[in-house]
Order: C-alpha cells, then sequence, then structure tokens
C-alpha cells in the first residue's frame, strides 16, 4: 500500500508543470479570470506561481483571501500617488465623457506599465523566476513588459487577450486579414451605405496595426500612440539594462516577442465572432472563468421570488464608475427603469452609493440600487429576462452562457466592436452613448423583452455553448499542458514571420494606394495645365508688348 501511495505521488510530480501566470495589477475585478485559471490550475496538481504588481492601493476588505496552493508574489508599492491616481480615474472619466474614447484613455495605463516594467527589472524577479525551472508562463494583454520578462526566463509565453479578439492579436498571431470584418479599433468612421468605403476604411485600419508592430521605431511611434508611449520605452528599458546588454546585443522589440508567443488565448466565442479563418495557435477560451452558479440567499432570491415578469440586471462593468455619469443620463435610466415596475431590477452604481441628481431614498421599491451584484449567479438565474451592459467581453461571454438577450450602452474602448458583435448576431440591441436617453433606453428594453426573436437566439447560444464536449476552461488545459509538456505548441504554432515578409502586408499596402496612384495623376494632370495656361498667357503678353501700336486716325478737315 505504501508503495503504491508512493508511486502515485511520484506520478504526480512527474506530471505537474511549473507554471507563471501575471495577474492585472489595477483592481480585484480585472483579475477574476486569471485568478480563477492560477486557481484552478494549482487544484489540479500543477506548481502555480503568481506575480501581482499592485499598482492601485487597494482596501483591505476587498482583497480577496489568497489562493489556495498558489505562491503568491505581491509587489506593492509599484508607483507614486503622481502615476496611480490618473490610472484610478482612466476608466470612469472616459465611461462618461460625452465623446466616445477608443483608446486616450490607456495613456495613464501605458505611464503605469512603465513605471512598473522599471521598478520590476531592477527588483530580484528575475533572478528568483530563473531558479524555479518554469515549463510555461501566461501573461495579459496591453502589457508587453510582461512578453520581455518571460523572454529573459526563456520560458515559452501563451498570450491572453482579454478584450477579444482584437486587430492587435489578430496581427501578432500572423492571422489573414479579412476586409469584410470590421477591426476592433480603428478610428475611421463606418459609411453606412457605401460599401467600398468600408472595404477602404478597413484596410487603412489593419495596416496602421501592422506598422505599429513592423518594429521600425519612427514608422511605428508615427501612426500609433501605442507604440509610441509604450512598445517602444518598453523595449528600450531591457536594451539600455547593463545587465541585459551583456547577454542580449540587442534585446528583441517586444512587438516581435508578442509575435513569437508559442499561443493565443482570446476572451471570445465562436457564437459571437464572424465566420473567419485563424491560426491554430489562436484558441477562443470565451467563458472560462464561468464558475457553476451558486444558490442565491436573502435578500436576493426573496426580492427576485416577488416579480411579477422576471429579473432584469443593469450594470455598466466594474471599472465605469456609474456614480461619475451626468444627471442627465442618471435621471434618463432611471426613468426607463421605472416604467418596469412588473420587473425586479438591479442596477450596479460601485463603491460610490451616489447619482447626481437622484434622492437615493425615493427610489422605486421595484429597483435596487446596489454597489455588488453576485453577477454570474444572477444571470445564471431561471428568472432573468434581460442584461443591459456597457459591452465588456466577459460579462457578454456570461450572458452568452446562461442564455440571457443584452442590450447594450458602449462606452470606451473595444466596448462598441463587442456590442456590435451582439447585434450582428441577434443576441440584442445596441445604444450609443450619445443617444441614450429616456425613450431609447425603454424602448430598446421594451422590445427585447417582448421580442421572441431575442430570447429565441440566446437560449439557441447557451444550448450550443453548453453542449459543447470540450468547454472554454477544457481547451484551456489542454493547451496549456501540451506547450508545457513540450515547450512549444509543436505542429500547431506556425513559424515565425515577420511582418515585412507577409504577402498581405504588401495588399494592404497597394489597396490603400491604388486610390492614390489616380488622384496623384489627376492633380498632376490639374497642375500642368494651369501651370501651361499661365505660360501661354505670359507668351501672349510680351508678345503684346513687342507688336506696333496703331496709330488713331485723325479727322480730316472738311
Amino acid at each position: 500500500m505504501r508503495i503504491l501511495i508512493l508511486l502515485l505521488g511520484l506520478t504526480q510530480i512527474v506530471t505537474s508543470l511549473n507554471i507563471l501566470v501575471f495577474l492585472l495589477g489595477t483592481n480585484q475585478f480585472e483579475r477574476n479570470i486569471f485568478e480563477f485559471l492560477a486557481q484552478q490550475l494549482a487544484l489540479r496538481h500543477h506548481n502555480v506561481i503568481s506575480i501581482k504588481p499592485v499598482l492601485i492601493p487597494e482596501e483591505p476588505r476587498l482583497v480577496k483571501p489568497k489562493l489556495h496552493l498558489v505562491r503568491e508574489k505581491v509587489i506593492k508599492n509599484v508607483l507614486n500617488k503622481d502615476l496611480f491616481k490618473p490610472l484610478e480615474d482612466a476608466v470612469p472619466n472616459a465611461a462618461w465623457r460625452s465623446t466616445y474614447d477608443f483608446d486616450n484613455y490607456l495613456e495613464p495605463y501605458y505611464k503605469a506599465h512603465n513605471a512598473s516594467c522599471y521598478k520590476l527589472l531592477n527588483s530580484n524577479l528575475v533572478d528568483s523566476l530563473k531558479k524555479e525551472s518554469l515549463d510555461l508562463a501566461i501573461v495579459y494583454s496591453g502589457n508587453p513588459c510582461l512578453n520581455a520578462l518571460t523572454h529573459l526566463v526563456a520560458v515559452p509565453t501563451i498570450y491572453f487577450d482579454t478584450e477579444g479578439l482584437t486587430d492587435e492579436t489578430l496581427i501578432a498571431a500572423g492571422a489573414p486579414i479579412d476586409l469584410l470584418t470590421p477591426p476592433s479599433h480603428c478610428f475611421i468612421a463606418e459609411s453606412k451605405g457605401y460599401p467600398i468605403l468600408n472595404l477602404y476604411k478597413n484596410s487603412v485600419c489593419y495596416f496602421q496595426e501592422m506598422i505599429a508592430q513592423l518594429g521600425l521605431p519612427a514608422v511605428s511611434s508615427l501612426v500609433s500612440s501605442r507604440h509610441r508611449l509604450l512598445d517602444e520605452p518598453i523595449t528600450n528599458i531591457f536594451r539600455t539594462d547593463y545587465t541585459i546588454k551583456k547577454r542580449f546585443k540587442n534585446f528583441p522589440n517586444v512587438n516581435t516577442l508578442k509575435q513569437q508567443s508559442a499561443a493565443y488565448f482570446v476572451n471570445t466565442d465562436p457564437l459571437l465572432e464572424p465566420p473567419r479563418a485563424l491560426p491554430l495557435n489562436v484558441i477562443p477560451v470565451g467563458g472560462l472563468h464561468i464558475d457553476h452558479p451558486k444558490p442565491l440567499f436573502s435578500p436576493w432570491n426573496t426580492t427576485i421570488a416577488s416579480a411579477k415578469e422576471g429579473l432584469i440586471i443593469v450594470s455598466f462593468g466594474t471599472q465605469a464608475d456609474s456614480s461619475k455619469m451626468s444627471e442627465y443620463h442618471a435621471k434618463a435610466i432611471l426613468k426607463a427603469l421605472t416604467n418596469l415596475n412588473d420587473y425586479r431590477i438591479y442596477w450596479r452604481i460601485g463603491p460610490n452609493m451616489h447619482l447626481d441628481g437622484i434622492d437615493i431614498e425615493k427610489i422605486p421599491k421595484h429597483i435596487n440600487l446596489t454597489t455588488f451584484i453576485p453577477q454570474n449567479d444572477l444571470l445564471a438565474h431561471k428568472s432573468c429576462k434581460l442584461f443591459v451592459t456597457n459591452g465588456g467581453m466577459s460579462s457578454v461571454m456570461e450572458a452568452v452562457a446562461h442564455g440571457v438577450p443584452i442590450v447594450g450602452v458602449p462606452l470606451y474602448g473595444s466596448n462598441r466592436y463587442n456590442l456590435q458583435k451582439v447585434s450582428n448576431k441577434g443576441l440584442g440591441i445596441v445604444i450609443d452613448k450619445d443617444d441614450l436617453n429616456e425613450i431609447s433606453l425603454y424602448g430598446a428594453m421594451k422590445k427585447v423583452l417582448e421580442s421572441a426573436k431575442y430570447k429565441n437566439t440566446a437560449k439557441e447560444m447557451s444550448k450550443e455553448f453548453k453542449s459543447r464536449t470540450t468547454s472554454p476552461f477544457a481547451a484551456a488545459l489542454h493547451v496549456i499542458d501540451h506547450i508545457g509538456r513540450h515547450h512549444s505548441f509543436a505542429y500547431m504554432q506556425p513559424a515565425f514571420q515577420p511582418i515585412y515578409t507577409r504577402v498581405d502586408f504588401y495588399l494592404l499596402l497597394l489597396i490603400i494606394l491604388l486610390p492614390v496612384i489616380p488622384l496623384h495623376l489627376f492633380f498632376t494632370f490639374c497642375i500642368k495645365s494651369s501651370a501651361m495656361n499661365v505660360q501661354d498667357n505670359k507668351v501672349l503678353e510680351a508678345e503684346r508688348k513687342f507688336l506696333p501700336k496703331k496709330v488713331p486716325e485723325t479727322k480730316k478737315n472738311a
């Protein structure tokens, strides 16, 4: 018996992997996916080390207890107040600004990542990680410093795109470009009714991302603020480090390291994505974080039971603090929700229980304002009829998994792109932020609640999501095991191909230049014609000067 136990223990040691997981350092809610993944890997007898650089100081009461069986390395006081305060306000301010902010709100994140990267590199972190005999590292998107750190430790890396399948990941993975599919980030507005112009717009924006990852600092910085403010400074931090220069004559650009990742996890699902070809090492794992629903206790279960028609959840994300919304928006949302008095409505405000122009004590009885909601558990409840959301990808995946239709109000960043997928699939309705008012919100909610189209689509998508033989977590676990054992994604990872050698790079360049050539010829012709006319006029004027003047005839005397 003892021999059998010993053999089982040896088997466990042999099959377990040493896995490094980087946790987001901004807030508890952003780390949810990675903490869930780290915990589940540890429970499956892998040796998991998590790195958590605390960028924004957290109240102890808001921090979860340490993960079970996970060795956690917490790096505190990474940023001073001048850096973490703008970071703390970046999303709440951008979310409720009148104009839609695609990526300007990220600038405080860029500064914070630069400062934290310098501190991590100059700590004992790299030396301690080298002693761990790591088999695999999992890094999150948006912080290229992590790719550089795993390169120093010489460990295969999985790049996790938390925002879904973004242009950055598509280009890095070498996926074929589909011009019929709009890019996730594009500064050019869509032209309704002009498909040719949209194809050209898509070409320009995909090409812009290719240039951003090209690795030529002067050109890349010209077209991409991300490269100018984040990628290039972090590359230089590693290139100018005295110790690193001894080992690497020219440290690779962080975009090159991103393109050499062993695999890419993307926080989305084929049910939401348009049909497109993807490399085998791009694995959709949307819904990976969704745990089994927990039973609801008082006051949740009692208030839901008292509703005649069911439950509606209103949550504009964990980062977009709803207390920062304008009085106009707060009153418009409240008036729309007030009209739906046959439903129990949970409206998550955030940590600050305050709405401009609204007396919290006079809220209608069927509406519950809360600082927190057990969102996954509420969405899984059989009485849940509708989810009003800003379109964060994790929230969208929870709605898909539990078969709840959506009314989306995109607020910033990739929200609009995520919710456009929801609309295209018939899962819900989207209201632009500048169109948000009592009439538009109430009309959209009423339409989704009463239309069988949205209910049926949501239920069918949920049924398909749950009936698969392989869950998102199982798919992720298979890839992690494979890469950890082989130290590469053998047979699945395509050979690294620099962007300047890719055919689609030059095809996009050709498409962009095609309209320019005729325009150039036209303007050249116009300029030459104008110059010739000017020259002809000058010649005529010169000829007039040399012609003899006619002497006027004098009247003869009679």
